[in-house]
């Protein structure tokens, strides 16, 4: 049966077909051409930032090995102002030896031992070493490191009674405790003994 315009519907069909096919294998065509432009582009983006990666990590290791190596530089040369100042003490203390070789008076002798005293005493005080006080001053386990306990109503207790070796800080650092002996109450110990019975 033909249609309006003398056309069978079946011939329309077939040639509607016919014509769509080739329109068809045109999409298809451009995509995969589309496609491989995308792939080559993402494969050369991933090769600039492979190379960017590797430059970087490249940059990385070199700014480790110098920073390591002025840490090591810094390190080993971090004294040399202190060690300048105390080669004046040491070289009058070497005076001092050489003077009290030859002299027998020894009222110089000690005049001369308490001059270089002062000297390193002002050097290490400079360079920010202060010792810790202990004798009368009420014990600090930040600063002070019991070594004895005495029993005794005489002081209050955690009082430092004595110093066996003297405690230093540099810069409010404690790089040495001091080494004490501290009062314990005769009353406290009593109690302790009486909870325990």
């Amino acid at each position: 049966m033909a249609n309006k315009q003398g056309k069978n519907p079946e011939e329309t069909q077939t040639r509607e077909s016919e014509t769509s096919e080739p329109e068809d294998k045109e999409i298809k065509e451009p995509c995969e051409e589309e496609f491989i432009k995308e792939f080559e582009t993402t494969k050369k983006q991933l090769a600039e930032e492979k190379d960017r990666f590797l430059r970087l990590n490249a940059e990385f290791d070199n700014f480790r090995k110098r920073t390591l190596k002025e840490k090591e530089e810094f390190i080993k040369y971090a004294n040399e102002k202190l060690i300048l100042e105390l080669i004046d003490v040491f070289e009058a203390l070497e005076r001092g030896l050489e003077n009290a070789r030859k002299s027998d008076n020894k009222d110089k002798l000690t005049e001369g031992m308490e001059l270089v005293y002062k000297q390193f005493k002002n050097v290490l005080e400079k360079n920010g070493l202060v010792p810790i006080k202990a004798v009368g001053e009420k014990f600090d386990h930040y600063r002070h490191e019991a070594m004895m306990q005495t029993l005794t109503d005489e002081y209050e207790e955690d009082t430092i009674l004595e110093e066996f070796a003297r405690g230093y800080m540099l810069n409010s650092k404690v790089i040495r405790y001091s080494k004490v002996r501290v009062s314990k109450k005769k009353e406290s110990e009593d109690k302790m003994e009486n909870e325990v019975k």
